[in-house]
Parts: structure tokens; C-alpha cells; sequence
């Protein structure tokens, strides 16, 4: 039986798939894995690196760019994993952190996504287990105004910024870099919406549905997991990825409302 089936999505990333993916099986001990790398068209070798140093690995090669929801979907529907973890080409894991994570996860019975704990290279932490977005968080950030006040309240509540991520908690969603799931029940709610393709809030949308489901989103401190975390549409322009962004950020909330959150 295959306990695991890992998705990653690679766009013209070889770089980080170079850094990840030597470091599966130690991160995987004790493990049957199935690891789906989809190659979304990339032309810096992405296919011919998988396949020449990890023969075992399964490549899905798009012949055109396809989005994040779309191209999870896809190993989400051929894996054979009890669980199911969509992984970023950008990270690198711990020794055993895939182990630990599967075990934490099943002692939560409650537990619709486990997720880890992100740091940058620097092991500084990353606020990416939030609560649920409400509108003036996000008129904050796109006015660039928390950045300029960065402990004004309301971004300090949607990011949870007083808390340490020292502790195990339950949160309302975490950004999709390292999504861990029971496969069936990751089938069960659909997937990721499609509709939310390219990119940018299926990861919220997909945990608000979790919860509305009766599950739980759990945040796991023991597991840490390095993530190069860049965002395009932070480029001091408005460009393609900017509308991508806000208008999935319409989309949320037409669809689900301003969502409730896990703690005041």
C-alpha cells in the first residue's frame, strides 16, 4: 500500500527541485511514497532532470502553462496515497519531517490539513497559518499601509503575529506550500476549485471548505520546513499576477462571505 503521494509543481524551477528532492527519502523514512512532479511547460530541463536522477518519480509534462488547482487535481486523481501532500518546488524538508508529519496528523482526529512549519533560509519565521482574510485586512496590504505600520491590530489578528508558532494550534488556512491531507476525504471536498486557476486563494478557499466540511486545520511546530517565499505580484507594478491576486480575492468572497474565524 502506498502511504503517500506527494504533488509538486514545477515551473521552470530545476533550481529548487535540485535542493527538495534529494532529500524526500530521508525525509520519508519508514514510507512508501509516490512522488507526481508536474512539469507545467517548463524549457530549463525540469522533465529530463527528474527523470535521469529519480526514474521512480512520476513527471506530468503540460504542453502549456496550466494553474496550481488544475495541475494538484491531476496527481490528487491518479495517486494511491492514504494521504496526499501538495508541496512548493521551493522548499526543503527536514530529516524524517514527512514521517512526524503523518503521525501528527493521525493523532488529530479532527484533522481535515495538517500543515508545517515555514521559515526562510535564514530560519526566520514566515506568518503564512493565518486566520481567514477579512476586507480591511486586505485593503491594508494592498494600500501597502501594513507595511508602514506593520503592529497596526488588524493585520496583526489576520496573521497571528503574537503568536510565536512555538506551539501546536488550530488555524483557519495556510498558504499552499505544504498542504497535508487524508487522500479520500482530500477527494471527497473536490480538490481545489479550478475556477481560482492560474493562482492565489484556492489555498484559502480549499481550507474554508474543509472546515465546512467538519474538519479541522491543524499547525504542527515540531515539523519545520525551509520555503524560498517570493511573490510576484510584489513588484511595485501592477502586472498580470496583480490581477490574478485581486481578482480571486472577489472571487472568495462572492463565493463564501466574509468567513467566520477559528478564534476571536
Amino acid at each position: 500500500m502506498t502511504d503517500l503521494t506527494i504533488s509538486i509543481i514545477s515551473t521552470n524551477e530545476r533550481h529548487h527541485l535540485e535542493k527538495l528532492l534529494p532529500g524526500i527519502d530521508g525525509a520519508s523514512t519508514g514510507l512508501n511514497l509516490e512522488v507526481f512532479v508536474i512539469d507545467n511547460a517548463s524549457s530549463d530541463g525540469t522533465s529530463e532532470y527528474v527523470k535521469e536522477n529519480f526514474p521512480s518519480f512520476r513527471i506530468i509534462r503540460q504542453a502549456k502553462k496550466t494553474g496550481f488547482s488544475s495541475n494538484n487535481n491531476l496527481a490528487l486523481k491518479e495517486g494511491k496515497g492514504k494521504y496526499f501532500l501538495v508541496l512548493n518546488p521551493d522548499t526543503i524538508l527536514p530529516v524524517n519531517g514527512l514521517s512526524k508529519m503523518i503521525s501528527f496528523h493521525e493523532k488529530h482526529d479532527e484533522a481535515g490539513i495538517s500543515v508545517a512549519k515555514l521559515v526562510n533560509p535564514d530560519n526566520s519565521l514566515q506568518y503564512t497559518a493565518r486566520r481567514f482574510p477579512r476586507p480591511s485586512a486586505i485593503l491594508l496590504r494592498y494600500m501597502g499601509l501594513d507595511k508602514l505600520v506593520p503592529d497596526n491590530p488588524v493585520s496583526r489578528k489576520y496573521l497571528i503575529s503574537d503568536w510565536d508558532r512555538s506551539s501546536e494550534r488550530e488555524i483557519d488556512w495556510a498558504l499552499g506550500a505544504f498542504l497535508l491531507a487524508n487522500h479520500e476525504f482530500f477527494l471527497s471536498i473536490g480538490g481545489f476549485d479550478e475556477k481560482f486557476d492560474p493562482l492565489y486563494y484556492e489555498d484559502i478557499d480549499l481550507c474554508f471548505r474543509v472546515r465546512k466540511a467538519g474538519k479541522k486545520i491543524f499547525f504542527n511546530p515540531d515539523v519545520v520546513v525551509i520555503h524560498q517565499y517570493h511573490r510576484e505580484s510584489a513588484k511595485g507594478c501592477f502586472n498580470k499576477m496583480t490581477y490574478y491576486h485581486m481578482r480571486n480575492i472577489i472571487r472568495f468572497f462572492l463565493k463564501n462571505g466574509i468567513p467566520k474565524w477559528t478564534t476571536p
